[in-house]
């Protein structure tokens, strides 16, 4: 086995932190990198609906994005003909000789790989290619579609005999994601929830920032489902979360708070994750924790990773905050 590298630096599988794959007001992100050998998969999550695969393949891998079994990313083109930039292949990457690097003889995509991903499965019928030949291709990209682009860090190639066709032994890679922030989330039925538990969507729209979008559990104990979303405040772009108690009380959390400590104002903007525990979970271990909370019900975890912890639980009525730690400043 010999070895082809774009960098000499192999990366251990970790959430990316690129600066330029980051959510904003008008567009989600979505970025992680990764390593991944031949004849394994690699699956990752993206949010509560998508699922990002790299197919195995006799040379390579596919890139797939996946909603209920069923590939968005499928609209990109070239549909028939040339090499599709989802297939990463081998010998894409080796002249036609197989004697050496690809220096064009070889009329394949290299590096980073361009897909496009409908964001919705309405939108993924409506955008089917046809299998008939003299059909025309896809139309140009719609406005609720996502674009990804995976970039190779490192790479290693097998059957590199003169004549043969390589492939991939092991590859590193980094993704980003990028979609309207409205289009892949919320679900449907997310809005149905929130809309009707009383949340004003047109004043405030669902919003995810850092997968999961949404937690479901029950937050006051009364035995019923609850919904917490991310939700933007549409006048002025402040992040909240909302809580939807048994598909029927609603409350905001974090743009009014300003008399809580835990929560002051801003907390949410920074966020960047958050868990659902069960009230008997019990303190984390970190240097000065306070003494767990009596909750009626789960407890909510509130992160900046590394840097602020809070706790938000349900207790005699009313919804309550506890800091856990706090390592910086806001």
């Amino acid at each position: 086995m010999r070895r082809a590298a774009l960098l000499v630096a192999l990366l251990a599988l970790s959430r990316s932190t690129d600066a330029d794959c980051v959510s904003d007001g008008t567009t989600a992100a979505f970025s992680l990198r990764g390593r991944v050998v031949a004849g394994e998969s690699f699956r990752e999550a993206v949010g509560p609906r998508w699922l990002f695969v790299l197919e195995p393949e006799p040379a390579g891998w596919g890139i797939r994005l996946y909603e209920q079994g069923r590939d968005l990313s499928a609209i990109t083109p070239p549909i028939r003909g040339a090499s599709n930039p989802r297939d990463l292949l081998g010998w894409h990457f080796r002249n036609a000789a197989n004697t050496g690097p690809n220096t064009g003889d070889v009329n394949a995509p290299q590096s980073p790989r361009r897909f496009r991903f409908a964001t919705t499965l309405e939108r993924l019928d409506a955008l089917a290619p046809s299998r008939d030949p003299a059909a025309p291709g896809l139309t140009a990209p719609g406005e609720q579609d996502g674009a990804g682009e995976l970039r190779i860090l490192d790479f290693t190639l097998d059957s590199l005999e003169p004549g043969g066709r390589a492939r991939f032994a092991a590859m590193d890679f980094e993704l980003c994601l990028r979609w309207p922030a409205e289009a892949g989330y919320p679900a449907p039925e997310d809005r149905e929830i929130l809309g009707a538990c009383g949340l004003d969507l047109g004043a405030f729209a669902l919003d995810g920032v850092f997968p999961p979008y949404t937690l479901q559990g029950d937050l006051d104990g009364d035995g019923s489902f609850d919904t917490l979303a991310q939700v933007r405040r549409r006048s002025d772009g402040r992040r909240a979360l909302a809580l939807c108690r048994a598909g029927t009380w609603l409350d905001l959390i974090g743009l009014e708070n300003d008399e809580d400590a835990a929560l002051y104002p801003g907390f949410i903007d920074h966020l960047e994750a958050w868990r659902l525990v069960p009230r008997e979970h019990g303190p984390f271990g970190y240097v000065d924790e306070p003494a767990w909370p009596r909750a009626d019900g789960d407890v909510l975890v509130l992160e900046r990773v590394e840097k602020e912890m809070v706790l938000l639980y349900w207790a005699d009525g009313a919804l309550h905050t506890q800091r856990v730690y706090r390592y910086v400043e806001p």
